[in-house]
C-alpha cells in the first residue's frame, strides 16, 4: 500500500457522508459488485455465444480494436466498397444489435440476484443521494431504482424488463398470490383492538405500525378466527414480502429519469425526455439502449417482453430519423455527447453540482476524461472513490490528476456490502 494514502471502509463512506448533499456515479465495477458483468470481454463473449461462432473468427479483430465497438466496427467497414451503402448500413446495424441483445441477456439473467437477501441493503446506500449518474450504456441502474419506487408507479414506468411487481408475484405461488392483496390491505388500513379491562378502556393501533413478528401473529390468528385456512409458509413469506416493499418504498419517491408521458394519438402514450427538467435527478451519462432519437425528440422505449424491445431497436437502427442514444466507441466521446441534446444535458448537469461525490466501479479511465473535468470543474467539495487493494497506487495517481482541486478520500471496494445490518434485520422481525 502506498505510504500516507488512508483507505475507508464502505461503512465509514456513509456515515461520512449522512445528511449531507450527495451524488453517485457508476461504472462497470459497480455491476460487477451485484454479480452482474457487463464488461466489454463478457459481452463478446455472450455475441459468440448467441450467434453460433460467427463472432469467434473476429476475435482477434475484437482484441486489436480495445473491446472498442466503433472501432471493430470501422475496420471491418475498410473491407467494404465505399459506394456500398447498404452493406455497409447492414454489417454496423446488425454488430450493434447484436451486442445491444448481449448486454441485454447478461443484465436480465443477473437481475434477481438485486433481490437477494445478500443486497437487501442496497438502499441504504441509494437513499443518500441527490443525484445518480452512470457511465454504463445497460439500464441496469435504472432498474435497480425502479426496485425502490411504489409498486404502483413501476407499472408506469417499466422500461425493457418486467418492473419488481413481476418478480413479487414470480417469486410467490397461486395460494400465496391470493393472499397478498388482503394481507396487505390489513397492514395499510386494519387496525388492532387493545382492551384494558373494559371497552371503555380499548386502545386502538394501526397495523402498519407493527412490528413484523407481531404483525405476522396478528395475521395468523385473523386467518384462525376467519377460518381463512391460510398456511403458515404462505403468510411467512408474504408478511416478508410486504415489509421487503415498504423497506423499499421509505426510499426513492423522488427518483426522476427526465421523461413524461405524453399522450401522441387516441390511447397511445410515449415518454418523450425533456432535457429542460427541474426534477431529472437519474442521468444516462453515455447514453443508454433505452434511450432512443426521433427527429428532434429524445424517447423512452417502454415495452416489456424481449421480442418487442428487440423489434423497436432494429426499427429504430433502419430508420433515417431514427437512433439509439448511445455512446458505443471508448474514446472521442465528447463528440458524440454535443451532437445530443439530452447527452449534452446529462454532461451539463455535472458542472453544476455542489457536496460530495461518490464514485463506484470506475477505473477512472482516460476515456471518460470528459465526466470528470466536468466534476473537477463544479462545486463538489469531495469525491469518495472505490478501489481495489491492487490497484491502489494506480488509481490514486489517477485521482490526484483528475480532481487536482477536489479533497479526495478513497475506501476499499471490497468492504462493500449490501446487507441488511444485523439492528435493521432485528427492526424488519
Amino acid at each position: 500500500m502506498e505510504e500516507g494514502i488512508q483507505i475507508l471502509t464502505y461503512n465509514e463512506v456513509l456515515e461520512a457522508i449522512q445528511n449531507q448533499v450527495n451524488h453517485l456515479l457508476i461504472g462497470n465495477g459497480f455491476n460487477y459488485g451485484l454479480g452482474i458483468n457487463t464488461g466489454y470481454k463478457s459481452i463478446f463473449k455472450k455475441m459468440i455465444e448467441n450467434n453460433r461462432g460467427l463472432y469467434i473468427e473476429a476475435t482477434s479483430l475484437v482484441e486489436q480494436c480495445n473491446y472498442d465497438l466503433e472501432i471493430f466496427i470501422a475496420k471491418l467497414e475498410e473491407d467494404i466498397a465505399h459506394d456500398n451503402s447498404f452493406l455497409r448500413k447492414y454489417v454496423r446495424n446488425k454488430i450493434k444489435i447484436d451486442f445491444m441483445q448481449a448486454v441485454h441477456e447478461i443484465v436480465k439473467a443477473e437481475i434477481k440476484t438485486i433481490y437477494a437477501e445478500k443486497n437487501e441493503g442496497i438502499y441504504i446506500l441509494l437513499q443518500n443521494f441527490t443525484n445518480y449518474f452512470s457511465l454504463n450504456y445497460d439500464s441496469f441502474l435504472y432498474l435497480l431504482l425502479l426496485k425502490y419506487k411504489p409498486i404502483q408507479n413501476d407499472l408506469n414506468n417499466g422500461i425493457v424488463f418486467q418492473p419488481s411487481i413481476k418478480f413479487i408475484e414470480e417469486d410467490m405461488d397461486k395460494r400465496q398470490n391470493s393472499i397478498y392483496s388482503e394481507i396487505k390491505n390489513a397492514r395499510l388500513k386494519g387496525e388492532l383492538e387493545i382492551n384494558v379491562g373494559d371497552k371503555s378502556n380499548s386502545l386502538k393501533k394501526s397495523l402498519s405500525l407493527l412490528t413484523r413478528v407481531h404483525f405476522s401473529t396478528e395475521v395468523k390468528e385473523y386467518s384462525k378466527t376467519n377460518k381463512k385456512g391460510w398456511k403458515t409458509r404462505d403468510i411467512d413469506k408474504v408478511v416478508k414480502s410486504i415489509f421487503e416493499e415498504e423497506a423499499r418504498n421509505r426510499l426513492l419517491n423522488k427518483v426522476d429519469d427526465g421523461s413524461k408521458q405524453l399522450r401522441i394519438f387516441g390511447d397511445e402514450y410515449e415518454f418523450i425526455f425533456d432535457t429542460n427538467s427541474k426534477t431529472q435527478n437519474l442521468f444516462f451519462l453515455h447514453g443508454a439502449f433505452h434511450i432512443y432519437k426521433d427527429g428532434e425528440r429524445v424517447k423512452k422505449i417502454t415495452q416489456h417482453s424481449d421480442k418487442a424491445l428487440y423489434e423497436r431497436l432494429e426499427d429504430i437502427l433502419n430508420n433515417e430519423e431514427q437512433d439509439v442514444v448511445c455512446v458505443f466507441q471508448q474514446n472521442d466521446k465528447i463528440d458524440v455527447i454535443f451532437q445530443n441534446e439530452y447527452l449534452l444535458n446529462c454532461y451539463n448537469k455535472l458542472s453544476g453540482l455542489t457536496g460530495n461525490m461518490v464514485i463506484i466501479g470506475s477505473s477512472l479511465a482516460e476515456n471518460d476524461n470528459h465526466i470528470f473535468e466536468q466534476i473537477n470543474n463544479s462545486k463538489i467539495d469531495v469525491v469518495y472513490i472505490s478501489i481495489l487493494a491492487k490497484e491502489i497506487e494506480k488509481i490514486s495517481e489517477l485521482a490526484k490528476t483528475k480532481f487536482p482541486s477536489k479533497k479526495i478520500y478513497f475506501f476499499d471496494a471490497e468492504s462493500i456490502s449490501y446487507e441488511l445490518p444485523n439492528e435493521v434485520k432485528k427492526e424488519k422481525e
